[in-house]
């Protein structure tokens, strides 16, 4: 079971007030600023203002970088721009291949499949680009890691200049330019630029550093890579986003405008805004590496034919689908071997495997599962001698510190705090398993549950259209600067029905204090949405204002809910004492007390049994069906488990949902006879403890 824990920060009203009159902001909008820690003028400016990049030759090596390029087509040197398969690597590679063509430079570019080269430079690659004459490579939103296979290159006669956005180690590849931010001596003051936003700078500095000509020409591209690398959508970030929506906003009206994305926005359905990119046109840049090959998205992002453009588009729209089939087929798979495996349900991580999974999507099937079960997961693909694995983890938890602790045993493996990948021999993936969970209870006893952060409380009421439009300078939303996320408490759901195509969606018909209103909830239907009607609830929703038939409405769209009064804390803090019960581990006398169900609540669970029926229910209503009974969820899994002990019902568990079906008894049970009732009774005292 995983229960999110919701935090709604505390408003200073001073603050919010100090910065309305500072910059004479509406009262919402500096409200939520406050909220959101914009204390100071500088930071708000940062992020209300439109924003410019900054002198590009401040970046430690542009100057260097600049000349020896200048070189190359001076002398008309064979370049290649070698770059990556995601989507900002892909735009940091189309946009410098155009630059450079627009030049007459002799350019081609290099993007590694990640299926048999994985990320970054290798030197069969170099081996391929020394033998077409190459005498410049040029890296793009790699390179910074890439000591040896730099050395490699310089011996074979070719020059390398790093354009990177990543940490680099201790020591920096030996080329004739290394230019990333977060390298020692580096003066830039913005210093989270994505690999694009780094090739849009050196552009610039190629220009004489005329960012503006520069930015009217690549931004549409960089935006794409900045939003796709998920780097913070403050500063200059923000800068080029909102000049690449303004560009991006044009394409299909003037024909000349990259015929290649406007027919991949067409094509998705994608709106001009930083969300419609995220959720769009980035899944499909990023299929074409995961899926086959990845440079065809930098052809689709360089045609200038439409016919040709629209023919490619649909093709890469097709390997998105087929991603996204292939992502839920194994997203199933993985789900299915872990509810049938106990040790991989209740570990701290969950580490699971399978032959033959799809390599490409292996690390957004772990980010589904890390969302589903609320903890760290790592999710191998075994192809013959190597399982190429990917993990995603929980804010407050180190999953790379956790692989990092196996180093002696992977192949290769690297990351960051939230997510990481790994490659090792099969045979060792059970020790990694027991290494990662060992790591875990002794740095992390208890695991930090997934957290959702809402911006503030509202009363639906007070909901418009005229207050949400204050916040349009906001725009664009991304990371470091989320959509806002509203929460409405203690409402009550009066109906549900069924909207969309084949009803896959649900319009809940709720009320709160005399004043009813309507919310959207996608991708559910009715008669799965967890709570019944008449239930009071606590919803975590965005807000937006749709225009119909030339009314302005505001939409509220349901991101989460819950119960509404549920202590979350400690529900947490059950299930954390229940899956340690399941895995065996020594619980401390109040754990064990708080699991222990007495003979009502016993009886309890089992009516309840009785009267659903045999059908799923959502976890969170069981709860509110036995509240005056004083069962927390670990209590009623550990009550279920004590009934199936004594053969007088069978359950199963699916999510945060729980089926329970009676067993008729032919004589009567004594359920007080339970091995498992008898030991959580033994481990409630201090002496059984001990």
């Amino acid at each position: 079971m995983n229960i999110k824990r919701w935090v709604a920060a505390p408003l200073d009203m001073e603050r919010a007030g100090e910065l309305a009159k500072s910059f004479d902001l509406p009262e919402f909008l500096a409200a939520l600023l406050a909220l959101r820690g914009f204390s100071g003028k500088e930071q708000a400016h940062s992020l209300l203002e439109p924003g410019t990049l900054c002198d590009p030759f401040l970046m430690k090596d542009m100057d260097r970088a600049v000349a020896r390029i200048q070189r190359a087509l001076e002398d008309f040197e064979k370049i290649a721009v070698y770059g990556d398969y995601d989507a900002d690597g892909v735009t940091a590679t189309a946009m410098l291949y155009t630059y450079l063509q627009t030049l007459g430079a002799d350019v081609r570019y290099y993007i590694p499949q990640r299926e048999s080269e994985g990320y970054g430079m290798n030197l069969s690659a170099l081996d391929t680009l020394s033998r077409e004459g190459v005498n410049l490579i040029i890296t793009v939103d790699n390179g910074i890691s890439a000591i040896e296979e730099i050395a490699y290159a310089n011996s074979l006669g070719m020059d390398v200049v790093v354009t990177d956005h990543h940490q680099p180690h201790s020591k920096l590849p030996e080329a004739c330019a290394v230019v990333d931010a977060h390298q020692p001596g580096d003066e830039s003051p913005f210093k989270d630029c994505s690999g694009a936003g780094v090739v849009l700078k050196l552009i610039a500095a190629m220009e004489d550093g005329d960012a503006q000509s520069v930015l009217y020409e690549f931004a549409d591209l960089a935006a794409i890579g900045t939003v796709g690398d998920v780097v913070p959508l403050l500063g200059e970030n923000r800068a080029i986003v909102r000049a690449g929506l303004e560009i991006i906003s044009q394409l299909g009206r003037d024909p000349g405008l990259r015929p290649g994305l406007a027919a991949l926005m067409e094509l998705s359905g994608a709106k001009p805004t930083a969300t419609g990119l995220a959720f769009s046109v980035v899944p499909a840049i990023n299929a074409t590496g995961r899926m086959g090959a990845p440079e065809r998205a930098v052809r689709l992002l360089t045609y200038s034919d439409r016919e040709a453009a629209r023919s490619l588009a649909a093709e890469i729209r097709g390997d998105n689908d087929r991603r996204k089939k292939v992502e839920s087929e194994i997203t199933l798979q993985v789900i299915e071997k872990i509810e049938r495996d106990p040790k991989l349900k209740y570990a701290r991580i969950i580490v699971a495997e399978g032959e033959g999974w799809h390599h490409g999507v292996v690390g957004i099937v772990a980010a589904r599962i890390t969302e589903r079960y609320g903890k760290p997961s790592f999710i191998f693909s075994v192809d013959g001698q190597e399982a190429r694995g990917s993990g995603r983890s929980v804010e407050g938890f180190s999953l790379f510190g956790a692989v990092d602790s196996c180093g002696d045993i992977l192949i290769r493996y690297g990351g960051h705090p939230m997510a990481a990948g790994a490659t090792l021999a099969p045979e060792n993936l059970p020790e990694f398993r027991r290494r990662l969970n060992e790591y875990a209870h002794k740095t992390c006893p208890d695991m930090p549950s997934l957290t959702l952060r809402l911006d503030c409380l509202l009363e639906p009421q007070a909901v418009s259209a005229a207050a949400l439009k204050e916040l349009r300078p906001l725009e664009p939303f991304g990371s470091g600067n989320p959509q806002p996320l509203f929460g409405i408490y203690g409402a009550r759901i009066i109906s549900m029905r069924p909207v969309g195509s084949g009803g896959s969606h649900c319009r809940l018909s709720c009320e709160k204090d005399g004043y009813a209103f309507d919310c959207l909830r996608f991708g559910i239907k009715p008669e799965d949405f967890p709570f019944p009607a008449g239930s009071v609830v606590d919803m975590a929703v965005n807000l937006e204002v749709d225009n119909y038939r030339g009314q302005e409405k505001v939409s509220i769209l349901v991101r989460d809910v819950k119960l509404s009064g549920l202590d979350q804390e400690y529900c947490i803090a059950c299930i954390r004492a229940y899956e340690k019960l399941r895995r065996r581990e020594p619980l401390e006398p109040e754990e064990a007390k708080i699991l222990t169900p007495g003979r009502d609540q016993l009886a309890a669970v089992y009516r309840l049994a009785q009267s659903r029926g045999g059908a799923w229910t959502g976890m969170e209503p069981l709860l509110w069906s036995l509240k005056t009974k004083e069962v927390n969820p670990g209590m009623l899994l550990a009550s279920c488990d004590i009934l199936k002990e004594r053969g007088l019902i069978h359950y199963q568990t699916r999510e945060n949902s729980l089926q329970i079906k009676i067993i008729p008894a032919a004589k009567k049970v004594d359920i007080f006879a339970s091995p498992l009732y008898a030991k959580l009774n033994h481990m409630s005292t201090p002496q059984g403890r001990a």
